[in-house]
C-alpha cells in the first residue's frame, strides 16, 4: 500500500516548483523525457474537504488503473485505501458525498447507433463507498440499453449537482436516444428518472443551489450556433437569454457563458460581454428580471479566463486572468492572505492556482514555464502545503528555460506581446531563433509550460511566440482586428516581432525559421512565401494553404462555420483575388527555403488536401521539401508517437538550416531522412505495448 502512495505523492514529485535562488546548474533533458507523462487524475476534495482522490496509472496487469483515497485528517496516512481497475480505465473521478465517490470508467460494449450494432469504446460511471470498495453501484444500470447501450453517451454522463441536502441522489446529464436529459440518479441503488427533458441540441445543464435547472445550453447539429436558455427557479419555461456563433479553430470566448452558482436561487454567475462590452467579465445575474446586478471582475486590457465559487455557500471568491501572465484575484480577504503566502513561497516564475476548495483545504495547481504542472495540498488551519503529483517528473526545473516576457510596437504604433524562450547559452547574436505563431487565429500563448518551445530551446534555439492581432484573450476589438487581414497586417506583426529582435542584437539574423501548426502553420507557409530574406525554413502543420478552397468548404459542412470564416477570412465572391493571393498554395514559386509539411489523412477541421495542394505546388516548382503524412492524429496529434516524429523532424531540419548543421548537407531533406521506410506515421504505432 505504502509503495503506491509513495509512487503518488514522491515519485511523481520530483520536478516541483523550487524557489529561483535555489536552482543547481542547467540540466539536460532528452526527448523521451518530455514526452513522459503519468497517467493522472486531477486530485479532488470531497465536499467536507477530508478525503482526496485520484487516478495513478501503474502498468501493473492486475491493477492497471489505480484509485487511491487519503483520509487527510490521519497524519500517519494509514486509512489511506486503493483500488485497481485492472484493464477498465479511469476517465474520471468526483464526490457525490463525503462518503459515496463516483467512479467513469472505459469499457467496451455492444452499442446501437441510428439502426447498426457494433462493439466500441463507451464508460460507466459506479458509485462506491470510500469505506468498501468491493461492492460498487452501476449508476443508470435500470435504464440498460437505453443509456448504456447509446453512443452519445460514450463520452460520460456529466455529473452537474451533488444535491448537499438530498444524500441519496445526485443530477447528472445523460442521452437517451439523442437528446441529453437530467436525470436524479440514486448513488445507492442506480436507479435514474428524468428530472428534465432536453433535446437533441442540448449539450450542457445548470442548476441554482436548490438542485432547480435553471441554465440548458443548446448547439445546432454541425456545432456552430449556441442558444443559451435560461429560466427563473419554480418556472417551467425556458426563455432564450444569448445565441451567438462559434467554431472549430477558434478559441472565441462564449457571449454568455456559465460561472458558478450564488447564494442566491434566483441569481448565477455569468461570464459575459455585458452590453456589448469589448472584453469578457463575470457579473451576478438575475434570472427573474433578466439583468445584470452586480460586476464581480472586470479587467481594462484582457478577458476573465477563470473564477472560483464556493462549493457550498455560493460565495464569490475570486477569479484570473492572462494578461502578460496568469494572475489571480482573490476577493475574500482570508483566502486572499493565505495566497499571497502561497505566491511568496512558491516563487515568482510560477502560477499558483486554486482548482478546488472543501473546508479548510485547497488544491492548488502550479504552472510556469520551467514548471510543467503539479498539484499541491494547502490546509489553512496548519498553513502546511504538501506536494500530491507532477505531470512530467522527468523536467525538474534546471532542465527546462526561463521565458521572458517582450512588448513590442508594429510599425503602425500598435502594441503587442510576445514571449521568447531562451537557450541555456543565452541570447546574441549568434542565437538561432524559431519564430512560432500560434493556431485559430483566435487563440492566444500564455506564460507557461509550451512543449515544443522548451524542446526547441533544449536543442540551442531561442522561440519567439508572439500575440499578434486577431489573438483571443484581449477582448472582441483585438480579435476582430485581424479579420480579413489573414497574410497581410497579421503577418507584419509576426516578421516586426523577429525584427524587433534583430534590431536589438539578441539573434541572429540569418538564423531564422517560423513554424506552426493550424493557422500557424498557415503563417509559417505565408512567411516564407512573403519574406525569404528572413526566414531560412518552414515548418507547416496541419496547415490552410487555399483560403478560398477553405472557406468554400464550410459552406455544405456547416452554414454557421461558413458565415464565420467569411467574415474572418473574407469573401470568396467579392474578394477572390485578394484571397487568391494570401494564399500560400499560389505562392510557391516564391518559396526558396526548405519547407517541411506534416497533416493527418482524418483532419476533421483542415482537409488533409490542403498539405497535398501544397506538396504538389512545390514539387512542381522543384522546391526544396518533404511531406509527413500521418495517419490517425486528427487536427491535434496528441499522441506520443506523433509528437515524437514532429519534434525530430522539425529539429532535425532546424539544425540542418539555422543550427550546428548549418552548411554541411547539400540537400536538407534526403531521400533517407526519415531513415525509415514508411511514409506514414499510423496511429497504430502510437502507443506500442
Amino acid at each position: 500500500m505504502r509503495s503506491l502512495i509513495a509512487f503518488a505523492i514522491a515519485c511523481l514529485f520530483a520536478g516541483s516548483a523550487i524557489a529561483q535562488d535555489d536552482l543547481p546548474a542547467f540540466g539536460q533533458a532528452e526527448l523521451e523525457d518530455f514526452l513522459d507523462t503519468p497517467e493522472v487524475t486531477r486530485p479532488v476534495l470531497s465536499p467536507n474537504g477530508r478525503y482526496l482522490a485520484f487516478m495513478v496509472h501503474t502498468d501493473h496487469a492486475e491493477n492497471g488503473d489505480v484509485l487511491v483515497i487519503r483520509d487527510l485528517d490521519d497524519p500517519d496516512e494509514a486509512n489511506v485505501s486503493q483500488t485497481g481497475f485492472g484493464s477498465f480505465p479511469i476517465i474520471n473521478i468526483s464526490w457525490a458525498s463525503n462518503e459515496r465517490v463516483l467512479i467513469t470508467l472505459l469499457r467496451n460494449a455492444e452499442i446501437r447507433f441510428r439502426g447498426f450494432s457494433m462493439t466500441a469504446p463507451v464508460t460507466r460511471t459506479v458509485s462506491y463507498d470510500r469505506r468498501d470498495m468491493s461492492q460498487p453501484v452501476i449508476l443508470f444500470e435500470g435504464e440498460g440499453r437505453r443509456v448504456f447501450g447509446n453512443l452519445y453517451n460514450a463520452f460520460g454522463n456529466d455529473l452537474v449537482d451533488t444535491l448537499p441536502e438530498d444524500p441519496e441522489h445526485v443530477l447528472m446529464a445523460a442521452y437517451r436516444g439523442e437528446a441529453l436529459h437530467l436525470w436524479r440518479v440514486n448513488i445507492f441503488t442506480g436507479e435514474a428518472d428524468v428530472e428534465e427533458r432536453g433535446n437533441t441540441r442540448t449539450t450542457h445543464w445548470h442548476t441554482n443551489a436548490n438542485g432547480f435547472a435553471v441554465m440548458r445550453v443548446d448547439v445546432n447539429q454541425r456545432g456552430g450556433r449556441v442558444d443559451v436558455m435560461t429560466r427563473q427557479p419554480g418556472e417551467r419555461r425556458w426563455r432564450r437569454t444569448a445565441r451567438f456563433r462559434t467554431n472549430e479553430l477558434s478559441d472565441r470566448a462564449a457571449e454568455f457563458e456559465w460561472a458558478g452558482i450564488s447564494d442566491e436561487p434566483g441569481q448565477i454567475y455569468v461570464f459575459s460581454r455585458r452590453d456589448g462590452s469589448d472584453r469578457r467579465g463575470v457579473y451576478l445575474y438575475d434570472l427573474n428580471t433578466e439583468t445584470y446586478i452586480e460586476t464581480m471582475a472586470e479587467h481594462d486590457r484582457v478577458d476573465i479566463s477563470h473564477v472560483m465559487i464556493s462549493r457550498t455557500g455560493g460565495e464569490f471568491l475570486g477569479f484570473a486572468f492572462s494578461d502578460d501572465r496568469l494572475e489571480v484575484d482573490m476577493r475574500d480577504p482570508e483566502l486572499r492572505r493565505h495566497y499571497e503566502g502561497l505566491a511568496g513561497f512558491f516563487g515568482d516564475e510560477v502560477t499558483v492556482l486554486p482548482s478546488s476548495f472543501a473546508g479548510d483545504r485547497m488544491v492548488l495547481f502550479v504552472t510556469g514555464p520551467r514548471e510543467p504542472g503539479s498539484y499541491y495540498l494547502y490546509d489553512r488551519g496548519t498553513r502546511s502545503v504538501d506536494p500530491v503529483m507532477t505531470l512530467r517528473p522527468r523536467l525538474p526545473p534546471d532542465v527546462l528555460h526561463r521565458v521572458e516576457t517582450l512588448r513590442y510596437r508594429t510599425s503602425d504604433g500598435l502594441e503587442l506581446t510576445a514571449y521568447l524562450t531562451r537557450p541555456r547559452a543565452g541570447i546574441g547574436l549568434d542565437t538561432p531563433l524559431v519564430l512560432m505563431p500560434h493556431g485559430g487565429p483566435e487563440q492566444r500563448d500564455t506564460y507557461g509550460f509550451d512543449l515544443f518551445a522548451q524542446y526547441y530551446a533544449s536543442r540551442g534555439y531561442a522561440v519567439l511566440q508572439p500575440n499578434f492581432r486577431g489573438s483571443s484573450g484581449y477582448g472582441r476589438t483585438f480579435a476582430e482586428s485581424g479579420y480579413r487581414r489573414w497574410g497581410a497586417r497579421m503577418q507584419q506583426d509576426l516578421d516586426e516581432a523577429v525584427e524587433s529582435l534583430i534590431n536589438q542584437r539578441r539573434v541572429a539574423p540569418d538564423r531564422i525559421c517560423i513554424a506552426g501548426f493550424s493557422y500557424g502553420g498557415y503563417a509559417a507557409l505565408m512567411g516564407g512565401a512573403t519574406r525569404p530574406d528572413l526566414y531560412r525554413c518552414v515548418f507547416a502543420g496541419a496547415a490552410v494553404t487555399d483560403l478560398i478552397e477553405f472557406v468554400d468548404g464550410w459552406e455544405n459542412r456547416n452554414e454557421d462555420a461558413h458565415e464565420y470564416w467569411t467574415m474572418a477570412i473574407g469573401d470568396t465572391r467579392a474578394e477572390r483575388d485578394r484571397l487568391y493571393w494570401v494564399s500560400p498554395v499560389q505562392l510557391a514559386e516564391r518559396m526558396t527555403m526548405p519547407v517541411l509539411l506534416a497533416h493527418s489523412q482524418d483532419d476533421p477541421i483542415v482537409p488533409y488536401a490542403h498539405s497535398v495542394w501544397m506538396a504538389e505546388a512545390l514539387e512542381e516548382e522543384e522546391g526544396d521539401f518533404y511531406f509527413l503524412s500521418f495517419n490517425g492524429a486528427g487536427h491535434s496529434f496528441e499522441n506520443d508517437n506523433f509528437l515524437r516524429s514532429l519534434l525530430t523532424q522539425t529539429t532535425q531540419m532546424f539544425d540542418r538550416t539555422i543550427g550546428p548543421e548549418r552548411g554541411q548537407h547539400e540537400e536538407i531533406f534526403p531521400e533517407t531522412w526519415l531513415n525509415t521506410k514508411a511514409e506514414t506515421i499510423e496511429a497504430e504505432t502510437a502507443n506500442p505495448e
